[in-house]
């Protein structure tokens, strides 16, 4: 008895420590192909369900979908435009899972409502609209992105980024090209940015930035009810124009201008660094705005 209820447990063990089966290994229950030529872009609409997207060396779109066995999914495809969606009325299909491979240089539009959107490796133009749902890109072309309940996570983007949530944080890393991103009530968190022209705002949350200060670069960062902290890089120059109705300044980084706690309230002040060259605007009404140098946070009240 005891060696039996010894066997039982490691069997059940073992059955606990076994992975869940990943759904793309679940069966299609669509699988089309169809050949594209250059010209042709894909556009996507789905209500409810998942649109992962990768990229593949062939000048083709692979359609894979999981769903209901009432569901149909309809995929045209002419010289210019691959369509995929639903064919039966919303009510009627369910979530749809799609799991697609398109060629690296094909543009997308990718549209839904309870839509969680992934697309990795895409070096077009892509947009990405969803009311409820993440948007998670990487090692990308240019892309708008904007999503109402979701967040929003990029890690490698080439070419103008413009991202727009409501309720969620935005996580924004390796950028270059013009860059905008906007929230109303989330967090903006930037990391390893190579831009000239980078905008970012929100209203309920922090801004944090660490990134290049190219010269001629115009920069502008605001919030209303969180704190900004930007990692100035050394051999940087820059002007800073800053302005905080109820927050503090203070900076770690060797600017020159007057000291914080003579400047009143809510009045613009400017600092420079070296030849000031960039312009970075730093607005917060309810928050702190702090500059420090890269490495462990040192900084102190200016």
């Amino acid at each position: 008895m005891h060696l039996t209820t010894i066997a039982l447990a490691c069997a059940l063990t073992a059955q606990a420590q076994t992975p869940a089966e990943p759904r793309q290994t679940r069966a299609a229950q669509t699988d089309q192909t169809v050949s594209v030529s250059r010209a042709a872009r894909l556009t996507i609409d789905n209500y409810a369900g998942e649109v992962v997207i990768r990229v593949w060396d062939k000048d083709a779109v692979r359609v894979q979908a999981r769903h209901n066995a009432r569901t149909k999914v309809d995929i045209h495809a002419d010289a210019n435009i691959v369509t995929v969606g639903a064919a039966t009325p919303v009510k009627a299909n369910g979530s749809i899972d799609y799991d697609i491979a398109v060629p690296a240089w094909m543009p997308l539009k990718i549209e839904g409502h309870y839509d969680f959107v992934t697309v990795e490796g895409v070096q077009s133009d892509i947009s990405v609209t969803t009311v409820r749902g993440d948007i998670v890109l990487k090692n990308i072309g240019s892309v708008i992105a904007k999503t109402i309940e979701g967040a929003i996570e990029i890690d490698g983007a080439r070419g103008k980024t413009a991202l727009s949530s409501v309720n969620e944080d935005i996580k924004i890393a390796g950028v270059s090209g013009d860059l905008s991103a906007d929230t109303t009530n989330g967090s903006i968190t930037l990391a390893r940015i190579e831009s000239t022209n980078v905008e970012i705002a929100t209203v309920n949350g922090d801004i944090t930035y660490e990134g290049q200060l190219p010269a001629k670069a115009h920069f502008s960062f605001s919030t209303h009810g969180g704190d900004i902290t930007l990692t100035v890089p050394d051999g940087a120059n820059a002007t800073f124009n800053v302005r905080t109705y109820s927050g503090e300044f203070g900076t770690s980084v060797p600017v020159k201008g007057p000291d914080a706690s003579s400047v009143r309230r809510g009045k613009r002040v400017t600092y420079t660094l070296g030849n000031g060259s960039a312009e970075v605007e730093l607005e917060s009404f309810g928050g702190d705005i702090r500059l420090r140098r890269p490495g462990p946070s040192r900084s102190s009240r200016k």
